[in-house]
């Protein structure tokens, strides 16, 4: 785990002050958990084979065959975030609320079966919309005592193993080394020609607040139709849109009074991430018996040829020494770059009991190294050999049942993301339960879902090779409530 953490660190520490873009930058992008409607989670998304519901245009869209009169859908759905985090064996929490629209679309039945059509095209139909793909709010909060070293030491290794002349430390580093060179965190001695800094050893109290926001929504406009009431397929043009703000606080404040001149140090950073892209998503459906209907869909991959970043940072320093008490600001850094996220494809079964319930599964293939950044001016090689060493080809599973009893409808649902990771490395798996109900007339329904979820990682404050890992638990409540209109 550590060898490829290490080397997701020192690729950062090479970009960080130029290009910016990271490896799991791109996996952030590249997950996609696709909420949408109440009645779709209430399944934990295993519609891929059952279909007529407007969440199925992001993720298999021959569902949009199966409906029979137009729809309109409104999804609200805020969210509880609380994460959990393990360092040097001092344990923390944070809370996140978060109201969002899960989704917002019209289907148009335009060729209805049942009004004259005789013939063994049934129906064509036309959907447009949003769905929500994944939602970026959450607060992480981590404290510890280190007794080993401090973050201005990586600093000094850094500048010390590529000898970086004083006068260039700013304009190298403008970012993070630099701050702390102007604000006397990391100096140089002329005499043996080296960087250092005064809590070498540690002895520091280090804390930090991560708080991200924001969320990745796609645009979505679809056509299908069904074919004798057997075949079903419908194609979507999808425009997904990102929307991501991070800003965290970093601390350190001295523990111990051998540490000479240093009391304490704050440094902040804040980021903006925006961008738009585009895919295509092709998917059929076919039944071979009213029992059971099984699912097919293919997503290019995404391309988003206009990704914008905007981050800029502070550090402040303290010491015993007024004198050297200082606060430095970093330049206001921008860059445009593109990104491809992977190519997936999906199958489905649904088992339907008569007129009673169903059940229902989806697997999804995804190769999560596939990714790549790109950009007219600069080279990503190390970056995206960064992703397709990190990263691995897997798998992620959808979970669904939903019974009727006269007009209401009881749902429940499972789901497993994979960890994206190469055996040995950082786990983030994902788990995700989730159960509701509903109720449905002939022109109006309602539905309400809980969502569940849990996702473990380890963080690095910063080197890996110096720092022992961050243990994070991260849980979302997430609430759905879906009013739908037929007519």
């Amino acid at each position: 785990m550590k060898k490829t953490i290490i080397i997701l660190s020192s690729i950062w520490l090479a970009v960080s002050s130029t290009l910016g873009q990271t490896a799991e930058d791109a996996l952030r992008y590249s997950r996609v958990y696709y909420n949408g409607t109440a009645r779709f989670n209430g399944l934990s998304g295993a519609f891929g084979a059952v279909g007529a519901d407007f969440s199925t245009l992001g993720t298999n869209p021959a569902g949009i065959g199966l409906y029979k009169a137009s729809e309109m859908t409104f999804t609200f759905a805020p969210i509880i975030t609380h994460s959990t985090a393990t360092y040097n064996g001092t344990n923390t929490s944070a809370d996140e609320v978060n109201f969002g629209l899960g989704n917002f679309g019209f289907i148009i039945n335009v060729n209805p079966s049942g009004r004259g059509n005789q013939g063994k095209f049934k129906a064509f139909n036309i959907g447009f919309g949003f769905n929500r793909q994944n939602d970026f709010n959450n607060q992480v909060f981590i404290s510890g005592i280190n007794t080993r070293n401090s973050m201005m030491q990586s600093y000094v290794d850094e500048l010390n193993t590529k000898g970086v002349p004083p006068e260039y430390v700013r304009d190298d580093y403008p970012f993070d080394i630099g701050l702390a060179y102007a604000t006397n965190l990391v100096a140089f001695d002329s005499a043996p020609q080296q960087y250092y800094c005064d809590a070498k050893y540690g002895g520091v109290s280090q804390s930090k607040t991560i708080s991200t926001s924001g969320s990745m929504n796609e645009l979505e406009l679809s056509m299908g139709g069904n074919f004798n009431d057997q075949l079903y397929f419908g194609l979507t043009f999808g425009v997904p849109t990102i929307r991501y703000y991070e800003t965290s606080s970093y601390q350190e404040v001295r523990t111990q009074d051998t540490i000479p001149n240093f009391i304490s140090l704050n440094y902040r950073y804040n980021l903006q991430t925006q961008g738009t892209g585009m895919n295509v998503k092709f998917g059929l459906i076919y039944k071979p018996a009213s029992w059971v209907r099984i699912g097919a869909a293919i997503h290019t991959p995404t391309w988003f040829p206009s990704m914008h970043d905007e981050w800029f940072s502070s550090m402040q320093s303290n010491f015993t020494v007024t004198q050297w008490n200082a606060t430095a600001y970093s330049p206001i850094g921008n860059y445009d770059y593109r990104l491809t996220t992977p190519f997936r494809a999906m199958g489905s079964v649904a088992f339907i009991i008569g007129s009673a319930g169903l059940f229902s599964a989806d697997y999804e293939y995804v190769d999560y190294s596939q990714s790549r950044f790109n950009s007219q001016f600069d080279s990503y090689t190390d970056v995206n050999n960064a992703i397709k060493s990190t990263y691995q080809s897997w798998g992620n599973l959808r979970l669904g049942t939903e019974w009727r009893l006269s007009n209401f409808r009881f749902r429940g649902g499972f789901a497993y993301f994979s960890n994206p990771y190469v055996t040995g490395s950082n786990n983030s798996e994902r788990f995700q339960a989730s159960g509701g109900f509903g109720y449905r007339s002939r022109h109006f329904f309602a539905d309400v879902t809980y969502v569940w979820s849990k996702m473990a990682q380890d963080y690095y404050l910063y080197d890996a090779d110096m720092v022992n890992p961050t243990h994070i638990n991260n849980y979302t409540h997430t609430v759905l409530t879906t009013l739908g209109f037929r007519f």
